[in-house]
């Protein structure tokens, strides 16, 4: 996960985890594969392959650089069925935009998660109250 107000990122876990400034959260929920996070961070893969290579390529020669240290890497899209988006901090010059393409906690109920064990409403109201930027 990219928190886009402190451009922390962050390794997701069971347990939810938090960025450096705490506006961003995120957790996989009980299939190990979903994750559920705060809106506006961003989902980010690095292909498992690439890093096996890297990290060999790197430890076979740790001062010296290979090609074969380059992974490659994406932000998901909004509409990666495995991420759910729920309303987090907006960013300070950001415009309101639509929050339909956002997951809401009823959305998350009809997962197999249960979505009370993910604890994924926002910590505060202000969270709640705010409009999230559109994704696409």
């Amino acid at each position: 996960m990219y928190c886009a107000h402190c451009h922390d990122i962050v390794k997701l876990f069971p347990e939810r985890r938090t960025c450096r400034c705490g506006k961003s959260w995120g957790q996989y929920l009980d299939d190990r594969s979903t994750t559920v996070q705060t809106w506006p961070s961003l989902s980010l893969g690095i292909a498992n392959p690439d890093f096996v290579q890297a990290e060999q390529a790197f430890g076979d020669a740790p001062n010296a650089f290979s090609p074969l240290m380059a992974m490659r890497c994406w932000i998901n899209p909004a509409s990666e069925p495995d991420v759910k988006f729920v309303q987090g901090t907006p960013i300070e010059d950001d415009e309101p935009a639509s929050t339909d393409d956002l997951a809401s906690t009823d959305d998350l109920a009809s997962t197999d998660a249960d979505p009370a064990s993910t604890d994924a409403e926002p910590e505060s109201t202000e969270h709640a109250s705010a409009d999230p930027a559109a994704v696409g």
